[in-house]
């Protein structure tokens, strides 16, 4: 019999003793805020030209530097950069006295992205931010505070703008949605004869026992030596960013890695719930075998998901199932991969008492944003900011969502999408972002979680394995820490 939630805490608190250590909610999107505090921006509120004097086309010459993150549209049709090129390409053909220098940015490149922002030394704008660009930004003296139109403003999701604001201003164009959470290979799990373990339509809700319960009878071996597995956890990325999923699993069990207590930085990992957490994550492996040693394993989840060899796990958003390939059952949403030849879903994420609703990775103030910069060039702020907004112009919010969840409602209406409902109303008010952004460290505190997993899986007992990944959320300095 494995333990549940509470005994797990139990085996917490005696390690710690023994070593001193609906579719009615359619658009109703949860705002996120934060009481971080840290400077204020030097540059007042940038609204958009109406046309006439001043406007793009009649301005001085000027170039922009854009940098953009990948959004996750399908590689096949569209790789990283090519419709932000069409869109530099078409912005310019409009603005002849502007050049768009647009370059494409890969997540390995999220380090020269700090320190070009830190040293003062920004591009014009990047695509893809969030709270962590506003505070290096406002590290670097370069933020620019916008005057988002009004229009803008009623278009979007209830609540939106608001979680958008740090410190009470606003320092991007929001661009997108996003929530990323659960998948589960309904193939695997009808060939494993578990079907009654899926979570129940429409919510999908469940919990850590019930998700254990279906990993196991999903781990096994096939009659031509394959082995399948309940959920894969690697050790060895190549951008200590990539463990986000076991953070949102982390929020799901009720604990996170940190916390603002009063302007004060706490290590959440190292008190009983997040060693329970921790301690589950372990027997995994050691005790129910539901998951290839993580020890060293430096393969993405996914490899082990196209190989048709994983049950499944917290990752994907919508875009997954517009791909290429890809066909939505309306009624049940079951999603058929015609190309990998097995059918999928999606879930909430489980969760563990005390947790109201399972969250996901999402919200606005996560990279879903465009965050312009004020650079040098004083002449460039307000080609930068018109230049951000048409980004984001209906038009363009339109294409979007084709294949992703656009931030403007009207590119919304009209559409009948059984599917984006469910993410609406299931996902995207309960988007969260990781605490440890919100002070300006998110790089340290994730390379030290990905130290903490190593050690996890030596073994290494969980209040041992935490202990050095404490000691560092002690001595960092954390912005807006009082």
């Amino acid at each position: 019999m494995c333990a549940n939630h509470d005994e797990y805490l139990n085996i917490s608190r005696r390690n710690r003793m023994t070593n001193g250590l609906s579719r009615r909610n359619f658009l109703k999107i949860g705002a996120l805020t934060t009481g971080a505090a840290i400077l204020s921006a030097c540059a007042p509120a940038v609204a958009p030209t109406t046309g006439g004097e001043g406007s793009a086309a009649q301005a001085a010459p000027v170039e922009l530097q854009w940098w953009s993150f990948g959004l996750g549209l399908p590689p096949d049709l569209y790789p990283h950069g090519k419709w932000e090129q069409e869109l530099a390409d078409a912005y310019m053909q409009e603005n002849p006295n502007v050049t768009i220098a647009y370059q494409a940015m890969g997540w390995d490149a999220l380090a020269k992205m700090a320190t070009a922002i830190t040293s003062g030394n920004p591009p014009h704008l990047i695509l893809r931010s969030g709270i962590d660009q506003i505070l290096y930004a406002l590290e670097g003296d370069v933020a620019l505070e916008v005057e988002l139109p009004q229009e803008f403003k009623d278009d979007l999701p209830p609540g939106w703008y608001e979680g958008m604001l740090y410190q009470g201003k606003n320092y991007m164009v929001p661009f997108y949605t996003l929530a990323s959470g659960m998948v589960l290979n309904l193939s695997i799990i009808d060939e494993a004869d578990a079907m009654d373990l899926v979570p129940a339509a429409p919510e999908r809700t469940w919990n850590f026992d019930q998700y254990l319960e279906l990993m196991k009878k999903c781990t096994f071996e096939r009659s031509d030596g394959s082995q399948v597995w309940g959920a894969v956890f690697t050790t060895q990325h190549t951008n200590p960013f990539f463990y986000w999923p076991e953070q949102v699993l982390s929020w799901n069990w009720g604990t996170d890695t940190v916390r603002n207590e009063n302007g004060q930085w706490v290590c959440m990992l190292g008190e009983e719930e997040g060693l329970a957490f921790l301690q589950w994550l372990q027997d995994l492996y050691f005790v129910h075998n539901v998951i290839p040693n993580p020890s060293g394993l430096s393969a993405s989840r996914w490899e082990y998901w196209n190989q048709r060899s994983l049950l499944g796990g917290v990752g994907p958003d919508i875009g997954w199932s517009r791909r290429p390939g890809m066909q939505v059952d309306p009624e049940t949403l079951v999603v058929s991969d015609t190309e990998q030849g097995f059918d999928w879903i999606f879930v909430q994420v489980p969760t563990d008492p005390g947790v109201a609703h399972s969250s996901v990775w999402g919200g606005p103030l996560l990279d879903v944003n465009i965050v312009p910069y004020r650079t040098a060039d004083t002449n460039a702020i307000q080609p930068t900011i018109d230049f951000a907004l048409w980004l984001a112009n209906e038009e363009h919010q339109k294409w979007l969502a084709q294949y992703l969840l656009p931030v403007r409602m009207s590119a919304l209406e009209g559409v009948e999408d059984p599917m984006l409902q469910w993410h609406f109303e299931h996902y995207i008010p309960y988007g969260r972002q990781r605490m440890e952004a919100n002070g300006g460290r998110a790089r340290e505190v994730v390379e030290q979680l990905e130290l903490v997993l190593q050690k996890l899986f030596l073994p290494t007992p969980p209040e041992q394995a935490v202990q050095d990944f404490c000691n560092t959320i002690d001595t960092l300095q954390w912005m807006g820490s009082a």
